[in-house]
């Protein structure tokens, strides 16, 4: 039942492969070709440096036997591309000249290898074999990044066995949770761009989605590691045969077969027996959870050999890999839970911090003082069971019973517990490579993943706010790739892929029965029944988590070819790439409904927080809520296109120097839903009740919707030119001078969306009062009574949702750009290594802006001056018989007199439309790179980088809040005082990577004369490890809600900050800091209704920073020259070093400045031991 809407209705199919293949092949653009594989180009020449024409020039892959071969032109050059990664030798000849042999080398992901060939007199029955290996300089592109080997993916310590986690080793990427080495999403910031809007490409075809209606991309599919051939990550600069993306560009290749049978078993094992519990555990003397995860699979690789039908040796071959997880792991929680006397509404022992009684005020017994409605006390502190809502009763009922005393005054944390989350994934890929001649090659992809998982249930009943419930996902990604070559001068080639994913979520309080709680018939309105969710002020909500009930279908196919053409000095590039994405999808937050509640309800007086005052267990008792939400939300069908054009020329102008200039044209198509129920705003046109009030007779504002001829609510951006020009010029054989500049676009929201069109969908929030919270309106046990908030579709035309508020698109739209610039040196120093220096920088412009801004209908700061008591007051209504909607408070004789000063005033709420492109950053770095290529036993690579990053939002939506970086604005009226450190900032960032294979065992340094059976137990050892070093993340503050009169309610958004009134640095270790990291005299309230001093994020103070090393000792165990073992001991966090997250930043509470967590992704030492057998 789950998945129904995620077929088409017309077909009965699941967005069916022919019809999109179909759609993408007879797209109007030449395809675009995002090539993974490797080239070598350069000059043969005599003995005197003169120019060999006609040389034949061969290059062999050594693993396949597989040849590629060209002839230099009159000039002596010569190039040959579209080889994939690997081991090749190199061979040219030419009358008169002996043979020249090179190899054999490696050729990594997208290398430009420059190899130039000095002949030498004699005949061809000479040969010179040249023992060298493939160049380490980049003397041929500006590109910044890194190129991660095969030999660090299966080498090095990996938590959660994602080689994507591998992305922090290239300069300049941090993880934007400083999870060690990055995180299996795109979750990061590579160069002072935006987190989660990398591309990651696998065997040259985006394995990314967009994030709906978010300006986000997620990591759809990712391989195992032992799939991974190698992948290369570009940080600043790209060719312009890439685009669509503002963030890095993550290339994968996945491993091919090989001309002999090769494979693995493994199986890695972690469990809590093995691991270190954690500092706060620790401190509280609780046990080390269970924890249990394996990881078990193998690949195969060989020549495809069928009996007396095909003999696939030097030209056919597969690759097979499959991958098992199965993990049970415990979670706990320590909440607040209403102690049992406060269920009853007895408030006696209800304690502030410092151990003051809370005085709970009855909201019903009022007087007038100094032109304030004030509140009296309850009697004893005690709220009388004669005003208890019944349905506040029940609700209280699923809260499970504390299980200690908590706080000594608050009872805070007062119920603790645990359970097993159990998940379970299989994933397998098989890969084709046909050479159907040395001119023509084929290679097909199909990758599957599928899986589930079960959370624990910590409440004791179906009302558990913890578990989102039973999930599961299927994703299947194909690739299909040809390549031409014609007279080795010209390539073509053409690659179609497709990633589709299904998944759903499925509340474990599926089925239940709202009425049951007391709520009215209406609440079946939605016809998904799950437990309402009540979230008390202060206390751990109860019921089922918000738009935790997911389905969705994504359909992506792509289409991409170029055109390659070698002409004198230049390699001409000409291509173009089609995307056509399709979304079926389900999220409707709380179809059951949603309430909230606070203390001001039952403090003395509603408009002026005090945090002695008030409770929210106490307002709940009594049924007056202060906000809540019901949504209608039905599934939605959309699609959009993106398409892409590119040329790119690297014109090697002489022998040193090489001119990289690239140009492209990107269009993303804006969405359309199949069946047009999407809807904007548009904020300057003429309003339906224009002319028709007096008081207001050029009213602004009107509601579309999308038909059969609009059929897109967002404008399509047609300005995304990007030109790029660069250089790379060799000084001498050892070293290099780079530089570039670029103009990149990043993925616009105005793509699919998962949820349809304001009118389509609607969200009924209750109105507890209309007055400011002076009197109740509705009640918890009758919290719409004038009925829900119903879709009306398009029925109402340019007068929906007026007297009401409004959340939908607005037609303006502007893709994120990004302007990058570089200028780096590389030098080749002796033992395979290289050191690089690099100046990076980018400027982001129109980037999305999150953080409160998109509600136009606030009230200006200008009107504060006429005091919350007269912004409050009820005035005539000059709506009233106009807007007769009995939802609408503009429906009643009075209204609050400052709903009528709001630029939309006939809507009675938020009007917002979608998130501004109005943000700006600025990253200037300076890095540092050692590599060293594996050789002698030894590979290295290392980075440091120093860093600044400026702007005035890090983040592009609320909805997306969890992907870090999240500062809320003060002042959407005044957005420079926004601009501050980023929130994403690291301004020194240290990460040092090895693989040793120690000089022990026969044939090494130690051991040499070993007989095999010696060798076998005591050689044959391997260390690698992963260093991180790092500074933390910008802090930043805002005023707790109670403690705010500005923040919330009616008459502001935004979050105010507390003054900023000395130095708030302590000294000490964090340790000695966790219940007070900084110096909290530094910061004070500022007055009621003004802007405190702060800035958005603190200048000279952050969260703690990284010291982490994770490790791993290996025994080679060879039984043959081809077949051993593997005995792997890894851990991670040796040495046990606590990550820390950042302090609670919420000033006035009373954890304030207390560090009570590790930083996301991290935590104690864990130990994994694993077994693989290579054959």
């Amino acid at each position: 039942m789950v998945w129904k809407g995620l077929d088409d209705p017309r077909t009965g199919e699941v967005m069916p492969f022919a019809k999109n293949f179909a759609i993408l092949f007879i797209a109007p653009v030449l395809a675009f070709s995002q090539s993974y594989t490797a080239s070598v180009r350069g000059v043969v020449t005599d003995s005197s440096r003169a120019a060999v024409p006609t040389a034949r020039v061969v290059i062999t892959n050594v693993d396949r036997k597989t040849q590629h071969e060209t002839v230099t032109d009159s000039a002596g050059r010569y190039a040959i591309t579209a080889l994939p990664p690997g081991d090749y030798s190199l061979s040219a000849e030419a009358p008169g000249f002996t043979m020249y042999a090179r190899g054999p080398f490696s050729l990594q992901v997208q290398q430009q290898a420059t190899i130039d060939v000095e002949l030498a007199l004699g005949t061809l029955a000479t040969a010179i074999s040249v023992e060298a290996s493939a160049p380490l300089l980049n003397a041929t592109i500006a590109t910044l990044g890194q190129v991660v080997e095969n030999k660090f993916i299966h080498s090095l310590p990996l938590a959660g066995r994602q080689p994507l986690a591998l992305v922090a080793l290239a300069p300049g990427v941090t993880p934007s949770n400083l999870s060690p080495g990055g995180q299996s999403n795109t979750n990061f910031v590579a160069n002072g761009t935006r987190n989660s809007t990398a591309d990651v490409l696998l065997d040259g075809m985006s394995v990314t989605n967009v994030e709906q209606n978010s300006g986000i991309t997620n990591l759809e599919y990712q391989p195992s590691v032992d799939v991974v051939q190698e992948f290369k990550v570009q940080t600043n600069f790209f060719s312009a045969e890439f685009g669509n993306t503002g963030g890095a560009i993550v290339n994968v290749v996945t491993k091919s077969g090989t001309n002999d049978l090769h494979g693995n078993i493994y199986e890695f094992h972690r469990n809590s027996a093995l691991n270190a519990n954690n500092w706060f555990s620790n401190r509280a003397g609780r046990a080390i959870p269970d924890f249990s995860r394996n990881v078990y699979g193998g690949t195969l690789g060989s020549p495809v050999w069928i009996p007396r039908l095909l003999n696939g040796k030097n030209k056919t071959f597969f690759f097979f890999d499959f991958e098992g997880s199965r993990q049970d792991n415990a979670t706990t929680r320590n909440v607040t839970v209403p102690t049992l006397f406060e269920r009853e509404g007895d408030f006696t022992e209800t304690r502030a911090s410092n151990g003051q009684q809370i005085t709970i005020f009855n909201p019903f017994d009022t007087y007038t003082a100094d032109g304030r409605t004030l509140r009296r006390p309850f009697p004893g502190n005690i709220v009388p069971q004669s005003m208890f809502s019944p349905m506040a009763v029940k609700a209280l009922a699923t809260y499970p019973q504390p299980t200690s005393e908590g706080n000594p005054f608050t009872r805070t944390n007062n119920y603790f517990a645990q359970g097993v989350n159990s998940s379970k994934g299989n994933q397998l890929d098989i890969k084709i490579d046909h050479n159907i001649s040395d001119k023509q090659r084929i290679m097909s992809r199909y990758s599957l993943n599928f899986g589930s998982s079960m959370p624990a249930v910590l409440w004791g009943s179906i009302a558990d706010p913890f578990s989102n419930g039973n999930s599961s996902s299927r994703t299947q990604n194909f690739v299909f790739d040809y390549t031409r070559s014609h007279r080795a001068v010209t390539l073509i080639t053409v690659r179609y892929g497709v990633l589709r994913q299904h998944a759903q979520t499925i509340p474990i309080a599926d089925g239940f029965d709202p009425t049951s709680l007391g709520l009215p018939a209406l609440y079946l309105t939605s016809g998904l029944k799950q437990h309402p969710t009540f979230s008390p002020e202060g206390y751990q909500e109860t019921g089922t988590v918000g738009w935790g009930r997911i389905g969705r279908g994504d359909d992506d196919n792509s289409f991409s070819g170029s055109i390659t053409r070698i002409v004198s000095g230049h390699s001409l590039k000409l291509g173009g790439e089609a995307r056509l994405k399709r979304l079926n999808y389900l999220q409707p937050g709380y179809p059951q409904g949603h309430f909230s509640f606070n203390r001001q309800v039952t403090s003395e007086d509603p408009n002026r927080g005090n945090s002695k005052q008030g409770n929210a267990i106490a307002s709940m008792l009594i049924g007056w809520g202060s906000g809540g939400d019901y949504h209608l939300d039905p599934w939605s069908a959309a699609a959009s296109q993106y398409y892409g054009v590119y040329v790119q020329d690297d014109w090697k102008l002489t022998r040193k120097l090489t001119l990289n200039l690239g140009f492209r044209y990107d269009f993303d198509v804006p969405r359309t839903e199949r069946y047009n129920r999407l809807s904007w705003f548009d904020f300057d046109a003429p309003s339906p009740l224009a002319g028709k009030v007096r008081e207001f007779a050029d009213l602004k504002g009107q509601f579309r919707f999308t038909d059969e001829n609009t059929r897109r609510p967002v404008d399509g951006d047609y300005n995304n030119l990007q030109p790029r020009v660069g250089f790379a010029y060799a000084l001498n054989d050892k070293t290099t001078v780079r530089a570039g500049y670029g103009i990149f676009y990043a993925v616009s929201r105005a793509t699919i969306k998962g949820h349809l069109g304001s009118g389509f969908q609607t969200n009924s929030t209750p109105e507890f009062t209309r007055d400011g919270g002076l009197t109740r309106y509705a009640s918890l046990d009758n919290p719409y009574p004038n009925g829900l908030n119903l879709p009306p579709g398009r029925s109402l035309g340019a007068a929906t949702f007026i007297g009401l508020g409004i959340g939908t698109d607005s037609r303006p739209n502007q893709n994120p750009q990004y302007q990058q610039w570089n200028f780096s040196i590389q030098r080749a120093i002796p033992k395979n290594s290289v050191i690089q220096v690099n100046y990076t920088a980018s400027k982001g412009t129109h980037l999305y802006f999150g953080g409160g801004v998109t509600n136009r209908n606030r009230l200006d700061p200008a009107y504060w001056s006429l005091g919350r008591t007269r912004l409050n007051e009820l005035v005539p209504n000059p709506f009233y018989g106009i807007i007769t909607n009995p939802l609408s408070k503009l429906s009643q004789p009075t209204v609050t007199l400052n709903t009528l000063l709001r630029p939309y005033p006939q809507y009675g709420g938020g009007v917002s439309g979608s998130a501004l492109n109005i943000a700006n950053s600025l990253y200037h770095a300076v890095q540092f790179q050692f590599e060293k290529r594996f050789s002698h036993g030894l590979a290295f690579l290392g980075h440091y980088t120093i860093a600044k990053l400026i702007d005035d939002s890090s983040f592009s939506d609320g909805n997306v809040g969890w992907l870090g970086g999240v500062t809320d604005v003060q002042n959407p009226f005044n957005l420079r005082l926004e601009r501050s450190l980023s929130a994403m900032d690291i301004p020194q960032r240290l990460v040092l990577t090895f693989s040793y294979q120690l000089p022990i065992g026969k044939g090494k340094w130690i051991g040499s004369s070993w007989n095999h059976r010696l060798d076998m137990m005591l050689g044959g050892w391997e260390v690698n490890g992963l260093m991180t070093f790092s500074s933390g993340f910008p802090l930043n503050s805002g005023l707790q809600f109670r403690e705010s009169p500005m923040q919330g309610g009616t008459l502001w958004e935004g979050v105010q900050r507390p003054n900023l009134i000395g130095d708030p640095r302590r000294t000490g270790s964090v340790e000695d800091r966790m219940n007070g990291y900084f110096n909290e005299a530094a910061f004070s309230r500022p007055a009621p209704d003004t802007f405190g001093s702060m800035p958005r994020t603190l200048p000279n103070y952050r969260s703690p920073g990284i010291r982490n090393a994770d490790m791993a000792i290996f025994k080679n165990i060879s039984f043959t020259e081809s077949r051993y073992a593997q005995l792997r001991l890894e851990a991670f966090n040796l040495t046990n070093t606590p990550t820390f997250g950042p302090p609670h930043m919420t000033y006035g509470a009373a954890n304030f400045g207390v560090i009570d967590t590790y930083a996301s992704g991290r935590g104690p030492r864990e130990l994994q031991v694993a077994v693989k057998f290579y054959f």
